[in-house]
């Protein structure tokens, strides 16, 4: 589904004006991130599409229809919500947390109990160890899946999820984004993913829409927009870690090379592997941790080419004087 803002404003009761005139659109099977520091306006602008906070001017329209017009309690049914904190039923177990939706809707228990184990599994937690246990017996990392499943137990087209990784340690933190990024593939639904991290930004969305004292400041794909920023506001907010955005937004798909030695499909023990689409950060990391000198790159199971640390080196180099010509 299709989610669009036109001219949206937001004023609260205290006169402070959080969004401003927003005009906006996120495509269907889109994650689109917001992107600010605090008080810039993004949660307020995602909670608005679920009515949890109502816009006081412009529309928003979830495919063509204002959302004004509809019931709230049955919208929020039909949009999955994530936050930072999680907010599971500590007195529920994993199961009925995850199950609550889909239980409102009036699903059948057996449908109910299998969409559980189907997304247990999905989010790597499986349903005969974790299904029956409590969230104070998970860990941080394990009770934010919870949260992710619980958001797409009934299956929404469209997930709003506000700062989901926020409150993990970093490493929990990345393996969850990295998992996010496979599921995403995965689940195909209508994504705005709100964040503080310009990092995660980059490496969550398919757009990034930064905004700044409630207005829109730029709205693009993120290697064209830590390579064009639209106004000096943007290229200040993303100019300190210019080189390491640059790294993390352009993909290693020019530097594989065609090696027709590999057998296909790729065998367990070519394993770790790459695949076209991942970053230069990603592949110098995996360089690190393994200590090779070339890697496999992967399309699904396939081997499809090599990267060769050295043309990584290289291009990470070139990148680097880029940079410095253009600062």
């Amino acid at each position: 589904m299709k989610i669009d803002f036109d001219n949206v404003t937001k004023v609260f009761a205290n006169g402070t004006k959080a969004v401003d005139g927003l005009t906006l659109s996120v495509n269907e099977g889109e994650t689109l991130v917001l992107l600010g520091t605090s008080g810039s306006g993004k949660t307020t602008s995602m909670k608005m599409v679920n009515r949890l906070i109502e816009p006081t001017s412009g529309r928003i329209a979830i495919d063509g229809t204002d959302i004004m017009e509809q019931d709230p309690i049955s919208l929020r049914r039909g949009i999955g919500y994530a936050i930072q904190h999680i907010g599971l039923f500590p007195h529920m177990t994993v199961a009925e947390n995850i199950a609550v939706v889909p239980g409102l809707l009036g699903w059948e228990e057996t449908a109910i109990r299998s969409r559980v184990d189907e997304l247990l599994n999905l989010v790597g937690l499986g349903p005969t160890l974790f299904r029956d246990r409590y969230p104070n017996q998970l860990s941080g990392g394990q009770r934010q899946r919870v949260g992710v499943a619980r958001a797409l137990a009934a299956d929404p087209p469209i997930v709003l999820m506000d700062e989901p990784f926020g409150a993990l340690d970093p490493i929990t933190r990345e393996q969850l984004q990295q998992e996010f990024l496979e599921l995403e593939s995965e689940i195909r639904k209508t994504i705005i993913f709100v964040t503080h991290d310009v990092f995660e930004a980059v490496k969550m969305g398919d757009r990034v829409a930064i905004l700044d004292k409630g207005r829109l400041q730029q709205a693009a794909p993120p290697a064209e927009l830590v390579e064009s920023p639209g106004n000096e506001f943007v290229d200040s907010f993303l100019g300190q870690h210019r080189f390491q955005l640059s790294l993390l937004t352009r993909p290693i798909d020019s530097l594989v090379e065609q090696d027709g030695n590999y057998p296909r499909p790729a065998p367990e023990e070519a394993r770790p592997v790459l695949r076209r689409r991942d970053s230069l950060v990603k592949a110098l990391d995996m360089f690190k941790q393994t200590g090779r000198r070339e890697l496999p790159v992967c399309r699904r199971r396939e081997i499809v080419g090599i990267l060769s640390k050295k043309r990584l080196l290289a291009e990470i180099t070139r990148v680097l004087g880029e940079l410095e010509a253009t600062a």
